[in-house]
């Protein structure tokens, strides 16, 4: 089954012909290049640092086989026919999002298209397999080299050679992601090998000659060290090797607590790798590393402070009992006779006594020395001073002015008779707001403007944190709230294909998650609202016939979101 290349990027991503390594001089596709790579990587610096930035290909490859598996069994066995023709509609896909600067999106769609055909490809398999498998495996190595992964390119492109040794974009790719890594000696030999098949590849010649100057830069960095060591102001060196020998003490123990270091790491991620595995058995989502570091160092920190508390109050514990135990010494050489008190947490008078800083009040209490007592004049003087409830017999007090009809408006803005000065005042609403904002999101329901048949609707509001208040300043009033929220919904084919209609679970076709980061007063308008959904569907569409429509009703929902917000915010004008 042929399949279609990628159509010409827009000009904005074109590439001179001369630079790729699929490109003859002339501009004419190399016979054993592949069509279908988007543009070529630019050449990374050689200061580009590679330390975190390269990640593990293999656990993101797991990651796809993981959820390709799970498609499989609820799909059925397919064909290699099937296969290749998904595999061809994910690299197009992989290639748009590529265009449009989407890295993630694009690799996602590349490594998907590979272990598509993983079953079906291999040396000895269809060539068309086989060619196929070669363009998404070096789009992705290109990919990956964009995201600054150089070691998962380098590894990538290592792939795509196990399939074709000979082949020239593959070596090219692998050659510029080995010098980011500051492989030069690996990046030569490819580029070698390279130019051994197309001797007139201008990119591969560039590159080569662009690492043969590394190399002697390289090289002569390391003999002007090398002649510093040996030689230091015309003295001889041996005066300097105490000074060396600690200097590379200290460059050891640096690159041992790295190590260290890196080994905890590796640890943690096992462990970490543990905790999600338990996680999905238990329906849980799986968290990222950063995420499970942080939940550790939490967890960390509020067992210390727990330790701390407790070390605290057994320090305060012994002060009591050497307290008591020092009072208890005073009465047995005084021959007092009241120890009969059977309750050790309640202090007799003696004991108290003889606790500096302690008195007795004259109604009975235990306070502290510096507390002082009022007499009974400065308590008449005071007079009653317990709070009290303001009603109308209260307001009606206050002296009035003539009433204006700004006055009125003025008045009609306060919320208490307390504040008759119109001065800050602010009455928490949160309640209130988050049941209602919770009910108008739910009912949100759209049809899809591309097949109506087609219908998105809110399920779930998986979280909404947040608050909301009413202030009053200067006789008016502020709404201010801030939420954060974030739902669940569902697509529904409402018309089977038999032609009845469907509204239980078989005709849910699609379902993902959406989150509205940012619902605050300071921008809530159609424009301004922020409506985001999540990368990957919680259950993706089976077929490519309900692709578009679900995509159409996921837009038209987003608008929907907002105008259910907006209605939300105009009836909490009209509540408060």
């Amino acid at each position: 089954m042929a399949h279609e290349d990628q159509p010409s990027p827009n000009p904005a991503t074109t590439v001179d012909p001369g630079s790729d390594p699929t490109h003859d001089s002339s501009g004419k596709v190399k016979q054993n290049a592949a069509k279908d790579d988007p543009a070529i990587p630019e050449r990374a610096s050689s200061s580009d640092d590679v330390s975190g930035s390269s990640t593990d290909d293999d656990e993101e490859d797991d990651a796809d086989d993981g959820e390709n598996m799970k498609t499989n069994d609820a799909a059925g066995e397919n064909n290699d026919e099937d296969a290749l023709l998904q595999a061809t509609l994910l690299k197009e896909e992989g290639n748009t999002h590529y265009q449009n600067g989407k890295w993630d999106e694009a690799a996602r769609c590349y490594r998907r298209g590979s272990n598509r055909l993983k079953k079906v490809s291999g040396i000895d398999a269809d060539p068309q397999v086989k060619a196929l498998q070669l363009t998404l495996q070096t789009n992705l190595s290109m990919v990956l080299f964009k995201q600054e992964k150089f070691r998962a390119s380098r590894n990538m492109a290592s792939k795509a050679l196990s399939l074709d040794d000979k082949h020239v974009k593959a070596l090219y790719r692998r050659a510029v992601a080995c010098r980011a890594m500051g492989d030069l000696d690996q990046a030569k030999s490819d580029l070698r090998a390279a130019l051994l098949m197309d001797s007139t590849n201008a990119s591969c010649k560039r590159e080569l000659a662009a690492v043969k100057k590394q190399l002697e830069t390289t090289t002569q960095q390391q003999k002007a060290a090398l002649a510093k060591a040996f030689s230091s102001g015309g003295k001889s060196s041996f005066l300097y090797t105490d000074k060396e020998e600690e200097e590379r003490q200290k460059q050891l123990e640096k690159e041992r607590k790295r190590q260290e270091k890196e080994k905890r790491k590796l640890e943690r991620k096992k462990d970490w790798e543990d905790e999600c595995v338990k996680r999905m058995a238990k329906g849980d989502k799986a968290i990222s590393f950063d995420e499970w570091e942080k939940e550790l160092e939490a967890m960390e920190k509020k067992r210390k402070d727990e330790g701390k508390k407790k070390r605290e109050k057994e320090r305060k514990q012994r002060q009591v009992v050497q307290s008591k135990s020092s009072s208890s010494s005073t009465r047995n050489k005084a021959g007092s006779s009241n120890d009969d008190d059977d309750d050790d947490d309640e202090l007799t008078e003696q004991e108290l006594a003889s606790l500096r800083g302690y008195k007795k009040t004259k109604d009975g209490r235990t306070t502290s020395y510096f507390t002082r007592e009022l007499s009974e004049e400065e308590k008449q003087r005071m007079g009653d001073m317990a709070p009290k409830m303001l009603n109308d017999s209260v307001t009606s007090s206050v002296t009035t002015t003539t009433t204006t009809s700004a006055d009125a408006a003025s008045s009609a803005a306060r919320a208490s008779a307390w504040n008759q000065a119109g001065t800050w005042e602010e009455k928490d609403c949160t309640p209130w707001c988050k049941d209602e904002l919770t009910q108008r999101l739910l009912a949100t329901t759209t049809n899809s403007a591309h097949e109506h048949d087609y219908q998105a609707k809110v399920v779930e509001v998986k979280e909404l944190t947040g608050e909301g208040s009413v202030a009053i300043s200067g006789g008016k009033k502020r709404y201010i709230f801030d939420f954060h929220a974030q739902l669940k919904f569902d697509i529904h084919n409402t018309k089977r294909q038999d032609g009845t209609d469907g509204d239980g679970d078989d005709a849910i076709v699609a379902s993902g998650v959406v989150r509205l980061p940012d619902i605050c007063s300071t921008h809530y308008d159609d424009d301004e609202l922020e409506v985001t959904f999540d990368s990957s569907w919680t259950k993706a569409p089976k077929s490519s016939q309900h692709q578009q429509p679900c995509m159409d009703a996921r837009e038209r929902l987003a608008t929907d979101l907002r105008a259910s917000v907006q209605g939300w915010v105009q009836a909490f004008n009209q509540q408060f």
